[in-house]
């Protein structure tokens, strides 16, 4: 008999539901049914279309900030380039310093030669001179033929 009872009120219930409703009101519900259901769509779809640009827009910062990691490696490479030419560009510097003293020492080496070298000239014409004087001159009184034909020092 329970059952029988809750079979009814479900049987009266599921009947007294739909035959309340009036068509107009059923219809009116569709109709608000379809138009939520339209604006539904158009949200997924502006939802859609702001998720490919978000995608977008992410995928673009993502290039960016490789670019961003590119560039700061090429920054720290040419710094490191620009140390290592500074720090050979300082031994290069060094080394031209060293070169220019040893050009100067040798200069003045290359003077001090070309001075001597003056002065031995001067020696040798000299010498050369008083030989020649020597052999040309007479015999001086006291000597004999034997000294003056001699070798010449």
């Amino acid at each position: 008999m329970r059952h029988l009872l809750v079979a009814w009120g479900v049987v009266w219930l599921g009947v007294g539901c739909a035959a309340s409703i009036p068509p107009e009101r059923l219809q009116a519900q569709v109709l608000e049914t379809e138009r939520w259901q339209r604006e539904y769509q158009s949200e997924r779809e502006r939802t859609e279309l702001l998720a490919t640009r978000l995608a977008a827009v992410e995928s673009a910062l993502e290039e960016l900030a490789q670019e961003r990691a590119e560039a700061e490696q090429a920054r720290a490479e040419a710094e490191q380039g620009r140390a290592s030419a500074v720090d050979e560009l300082a031994r290069l510097e060094t080394e031209r310093h060293a070169l220019e003293d040893q050009n100067a020492q040798l200069l003045a080496r290359q003077r001090e030669l070309a001075a001597l070298h003056e002065e031995l000239s001067d020696v040798w014409y000299e010498s050369a001179l008083e030989r020649a004087r020597r052999r040309t001159q007479p015999p001086l009184p006291g000597e004999s033929a034997k000294e003056a034909a001699g070798p010449v020092p």
